[in-house]
């Protein structure tokens, strides 16, 4: 016996509404799918092996079935990566104005950034240059 406590499930009118929908929406359309496979199969086998039937003919037939969806994954495959690349190229058309924009923007704030610890410091080192100036003329 498992130790998990039991949830109950809602009973709210947007939770039946969403198991009738994926009923008739989502689990029709895949049983129907697969039915309809399981038919066209039972009547490839029936039309290959009657006393009529050309076994090469149908093998040909079969691969070409079964290369169908190889080829759209790789189509989705190809659409994503051609939409990738479109929009890198895209974006390097776009991205050497502003790089140059945001580039000058760091000069500005680094040379920003100078002048400021260059005015903050010089008076402290001055003040500390003639400190030590004027310890060395006592010792004298």
């Amino acid at each position: 016996m498992s130790n998990r406590p039991i949830i109950p499930k809602p009973e709210r009118e947007s939770y039946l509404k969403h198991r009738r929908e994926f009923r008739t929406q989502i689990l029709t359309p895949i049983l129907l799918l697969v039915l309809a496979g399981v038919g066209l199969a039972v009547l490839i086998g029936v039309a290959t092996f009657r006393d009529s039937g050309d076994v090469g003919r149908w093998a040909a037939i079969s691969t070409i079935w079964m290369s169908i969806p190889a080829l759209g994954a790789l189509l989705v495959i190809m659409m994503v990566l051609s939409t990738l690349i479109y929009g890198l190229h895209r974006l390097l058309k776009i991205t050497p104005r502003y790089t140059g924009l945001a580039q000058e923007y760091v000069q500005y704030v680094s040379a920003r950034v100078v002048q400021i610890n260059k005015q903050i410091t010089t008076p402290i080192i001055r003040m500390k240059a003639w400190l030590s100036l004027l310890s060395r003329e006592e010792e004298k």
